[in-house]
């Protein structure tokens, strides 16, 4: 089944096998996602499924919104509170200046270093395996971009933040980071994504609702706001990939029927748009 479907991942199921179940509910081989959750977090995910596959480089992915609840007090070798605590002590009482100001310094452009217990790759093995075997990694710090961070705590030691992120930025660090600020400890204890550029958690389906025929998705609504899309004028030179004359100042643009998208286009230096991918 050609179908993309946003899905409401649960906890304690990775994304891999999130996308498997929906690969057997929807009886279709050809699948993907855009972006994976830890098995301990929830929410949005996006899931292609046959030929829509082909659209996976050109979705979504940046903008990721997610809300999250984490504890001082503690810390852990994963930042989560599913780890092995490693350090403990009594929190202090801090203002909300305080807490602002530490999340303030934490917003816009930043430099993050990856935890352990991430995918990231180093020497063609992910960093997670090496924290497996008690191997500690220097890991370089990555520029990512944090839109929007607030924080925000009604005892002092139980706290919820909202933020909105670059992909590739660990909430999990964004939390550590924020109490190493204040002189604390923290743990995350609940992550769950809210939303993908524009895209939003209200609008996804569950499991249940996949399997009563619930949650396809017009596949134009996951593509990257930064594509243009333009309407089909002549679909058979399209669907042959042969070049074409495209009164637009876009470097790529997304070729489409009826909302069908057919294919993407790239303009290159002769000024002509070249077919990048087919999409049918």
């Amino acid at each position: 089944m050609d179908s993309v479907i946003l899905l409401n991942k649960p906890t304690g199921m990775t994304s891999f096998d999130a996308v498997a179940k929906c690969r057997r509910i929807l009886h279709e081989k050809k699948t993907g996602h855009t972006g994976t959750l830890d098995p301990n977090a929830s929410g949005l995910m996006i899931i292609l499924m046959g030929k829509y596959t082909k659209l996976l480089p050109y979705c979504k992915k940046d903008r990721k919104v997610y809300h999250a609840e984490f504890s001082l007090g503690k810390m852990s070798d994963t930042g989560d509170i599913w780890g092995t605590i490693l350090a403990q002590k009594e929190p202090s009482v801090h203002s909300k200046e305080e807490i602002d100001a530490a999340a303030a310094s934490l917003t816009g452009d930043i430099m993050q270093v990856p935890p352990m217990y991430s995918a990231v790759r180093k020497d063609g093995k992910r960093l997670y395996e090496y924290a497996r075997k008690g191997i500690e990694i220097e890991r370089e710090a990555r520029p990512v971009t944090v839109n929007a961070l607030s924080v925000s705590t009604e005892n002092g030691v139980d706290f919820v933040m909202d933020a909105t992120v670059s992909s590739g930025t660990y909430v999990r660090t964004l939390i550590t980071d924020l109490a190493e600020k204040l002189g604390e400890y923290a743990v995350m204890t609940s992550l769950v994504r809210t939303g993908i550029d524009g895209l939003s958690l209200a609008d996804s389906c569950t499991f249940d609702q996949l399997e009563e025929g619930a949650g396809s998705l017009d596949p134009l609504q996951v593509l990257s706001s930064d594509l243009r899309i333009l309407e089909a004028e002549n679909e058979k030179r399209i669907r042959n990939g042969m070049t074409l004359k495209l009164d637009c100042a876009d470097d790529m643009v997304v070729l489409v029927k009826d909302r069908v998208p057919l294919a993407v286009y790239e303009k290159r230096e002769d000024g002509i748009y070249h077919c990048l991918r087919g999409l049918f």
